[in-house]
């Protein structure tokens, strides 16, 4: 029999060159060096080589050992007293090596060295996020009492690949090293055996990677039902020693190895005009996307913190988690299974494309690990091939590697759908929508670009251009830093309020548009990026609703508690907006029940009945503190202290100078001005009834002068230095000019810019 060992105790870390004589810092897994510099800004956190080195002595009882690390970012080389012991390309999948051929009588040594260093060809190559360094998942020692067991080593899985089908038949294949037979027994949530196969012959077993195939009948299935009831089944196979016609007796020496196994029955659709279908009924998928690193941790977390994420979305009533932008821990998608959660699992293929061969690879290598090592799940539903790649220029060559991509999924896998990120200004006619089952788009109006009106048109004007296409929203948001408040909020301010107000006009948008199958917000927590430097945060990307660390709720979050949530509650906003200037106010209220009624100093001000958002307008405040209190009719209630105030205070206003656009600047195009497309030095100027830079690409080319203009000082250049940027640019439709610039502008100077606003400003608008 196996016995998994957690192995994470006794590690030493050496951080720079290995040599005789180096100091070892002792360490205790999961681990990284680069939590805090990859956290606090400047784009200069330390991305390179490190080792880790582990003794220890092995046990005379097992005749096989193997070493599986949960991840090692990016390039994992391992040796096992001092031979080489093999690699692993890919700072996300887990991975299995052989040891038993190197080790010897006594202390063994493990060293193993750990390359985050970003010109390797493994993605992610270039995102919106730091990516930490180190072995900062959990590692296990597998020890075999027996040569024969079922295989640890293919793709870092455990070799049990379970298939159910509606009708209760269940295909479980596993790959065996040894041992004459197998079977398979398949019990309920209560433990309850309720179908066991034949014994199945191995056949010929003297290679790794020899597959048993077993089929049962499951009587009366009990479905998988998503957050309604995620009910799981569990299948446990055996390898025995004999060949013989019944099952052995397990309590004996005939069983060499077992292996056990979550799965669930489920169907799904998705339809291009009416959404997402779960068991044959209409299921709206409503949920967030999630990075997994938390303050002053990097990616080095444990289970605590993935059950504290889980708690929060549930908590938040979602349904659906995107697990972007790469493969997450295998226990987090356990608790996706076990809490029913429909889940978008994905691999780091993020904003650009790398030519080189090695890095098709490694993309190959990753889907294989990520549909592999996933594959009983059921709350898994979709696997992404890649995100918003068109950002780095579209190319045949990506179109090409997108397709393979696609075609190897669907032969390992063709039972779940595949799908797409796009970055929000990728045109529908792209081939990018047409390679997937399923398609989306990440899409940030009133934050990069446009009003919050207009994503539910955005919507509209896509869905009509690929009507036979299921659409998405996979990303859309807003920053918030919780030091900000307005009572009047607007783009750029970064309010905790503003953020809310963009979500709450997201939301009634898309409830409005059932043909959308998802929408995932981004983000449910804050996350580091180390290039960004916005709303007064260095090294954060503060879409999340709850803070980095995980302690603060932001007031979006209880809007979308106050939509999705079953759980009765009542929430008065503005927990961190204490002060108020204005002689009237509005005070808002969140809460998923009928009817929410106002008290103000103890005075009854007004009861208002209606869904979600109960907002008390132009209320006075009459003291100077003012005791808030809100109550629902079944006795819910929340308070708070609102201080009136001469003037709005200093502490509560975002005080940043002047930038090109009213909109926020992308992420890489803050990056490429760093790397030398320069600063802005000049102002732009928009002329009333004229044209400029901040209008859509549509309207410019209506005008001969304005598409004259365009040609001449954009389109023509790229055309010579980047014909995909070029296209891109001159089919941009509803995006604004400065909204396209933002992706451009490292091909062409920055007076080009200025140069162009200067001829549209020239140019009458026609009523």
């Amino acid at each position: 029999m196996r016995k998994v060992i957690k192995w994470n105790e006794g590690w030493n870390f050496l951080k720079g060159k290995f040599q005789k004589g180096a100091a070892w810092e002792g360490i205790t897994l999961p681990h990284t060096w680069n939590a805090l510099d990859g956290q606090d800004g400047g784009n200069d956190y330390d991305q390179g080589i490190t080792w880790y080195q582990k003794s220890f002595t092995a046990e005379d009882v097992w005749k096989e050992i193997y070493i599986r690390f949960g991840a090692v970012n990016k390039k994992a080389e391992v040796w096992c007293n001092g031979v080489f012991a093999g690699q692993h390309l890919g700072g996300f999948s887990a991975f299995t090596l052989y040891l038993t051929p190197f080790l010897k009588d006594g202390e063994n040594e493990i060293l193993v060295k750990a390359d985050n260093s970003n010109e390797l060809p493994i993605y992610p190559r270039a995102a919106d996020f730091t990516f930490f360094g180190g072995i900062y998942r959990d590692v296990e020692l597998i020890c075999f009492n027996e040569e024969a067991h079922f295989d640890v080593t293919s793709y870092g899985t455990d070799a049990i690949f379970v298939t159910p089908s509606m009708d209760g038949t269940v295909v479980v294949d596993t790959y065996v090293s040894g041992g004459s037979s197998c079977f398979v027994e398949i019990f309920d949530a209560k433990g309850k055996c309720v179908a066991e196969s034949a014994m199945t012959e191995c056949g010929n077993n003297q290679h790794i990677g020899n597959k048993v195939q077993c089929i049962l009948k499951v009587p009366e299935v009990h479905k998988w039902n998503g957050t309604g009831d995620a009910y799981l089944y569990q299948v446990k196979a055996f390898l025995c020693s004999q060949s013989v016609p019944q099952k052995v007796d397990k309590s004996v020496d005939g069983v060499l190895d077992e292996l056990t196994a979550a799965f669930g029955f489920r169907d799904y659709a998705v339809s291009a005009a009416d959404g997402f279908f779960l068991n044959g009924a209409s299921y709206p998928l409503r949920g967030v996307c999630r990075h997994q690193d938390r303050e002053n941790m990097g990616w080095a977390i444990t289970e605590k913190e993935h059950l504290e994420d889980m708690a929060l979305i549930r908590e938040m009533g979602a349904n659906t988690i995107r697990l972007a932008h790469y493969q997450q821990a295998a226990f987090f998608y356990d608790l996706c299974d076990q809490n029913g959660m429909v889940v978008w699992a994905e691999i780091p293929f993020i904003s650009a494309y790398d030519a080189r061969k090695e890095a098709d690879e490694n993309l190959k290598q990753q889907m294989k690990e990520l549909v592999l090592q996933n594959y009983n799940h059921p709350s898994i539903c979709f696997w992404g091939i890649a995100n918003e790649v068109s950002i780095g220029g579209e190319s045949e060559e990506m179109y090409r590697m997108l397709r393979e991509l696609n075609q190897l999924t669907k032969e390992l896998d063709a039972t779940r759908l595949t799908t797409i990120a796009n970055v929000g200004m990728t045109n529908t006619s792209s081939p990018q929508f047409h390679i997937t089952d399923v398609t989306a788009y990440n899409v940030y109006k009133g934050w990069y670009e446009g009003k919050m009106e207009d994503l539910g048109t955005f919507c509209d004007e896509r869905h009509s251009e690929i009507p036979e296409i299921p659409l998405a929203i996979s990303e859309y948001g807003a920053e918030s830093v919780l030091s900000w408040h307005s009572e009047h909020p607007k783009v750029k301010d970064y309010s905790e309020e503003y953020q809310a107000l963009l979500h709450e006009t997201a939301e009634e948008a898309f409830e409005e548009r059932p043909y959308l199958w998802a929408t995932w917000l981004w983000n449910m927590f804050d996350f580091a990026a180390d290039a960004r430097d916005e709303g007064g945060c260095k090294g954060r990307n503060n879409k999340g609703l709850v803070t980095y660390d995980r302690r603060v709720k932001k007031q979006g979050f209880y809007f979308y508690k106050a939509c999705w949530s079953k759980e009765p509650f009542v929430y008065v906003c503005g927990k961190r907006f204490l002060k108020r200037a204005d002689e009237k106010i509005d005070i808002k209220v969140y809460s998923n029940q009928k009817q929410v009624a106002l008290w103000i100093n103890g005075v009854h001000i007004d009861t208002l009945c209606g869904k979600t958002i109960f907002e008390f307008k132009e209320v006075t405040l009459t003291r100077q503190f003012n005791e808030i209190l809100v109550r629902t009719e079944d006795g819910l209630m929340d308070t708070l202290i609102l201080e009136k105030v001469d003037e709005v205070p200093e502490e509560y206003i975002l005080r940043e100078e002047k930038q090109v656009s009213e909109a926020v600047t992308q992420w890489f195009a803050s990056i490429q001005a760093q790397n030398g497309s320069g600063e802005v030095k000049k102002e732009i100027f928009e002329k009333k009834g004229y044209l400029s830079v901040s209008d859509s690409m549509e309207e410019i080319i209506k005008y001969p002068e304005g598409f004259e203009a365009v040609q001449e000082l954009i389109a023509k250049p790229l055309e010579i230095n980047n014909p995909a940027m070029a296209n891109r640019m001159s089919t941009g439709g509803a995006l604004s000019f400065t909204s396209i610039w933002n992706h451009i502008n490292k091909f062409l100077p920055d007076e080009v810019y200025y140069l162009l606003n200067e001829r549209l400003n020239k140019i009458k608008k026609k009523n």
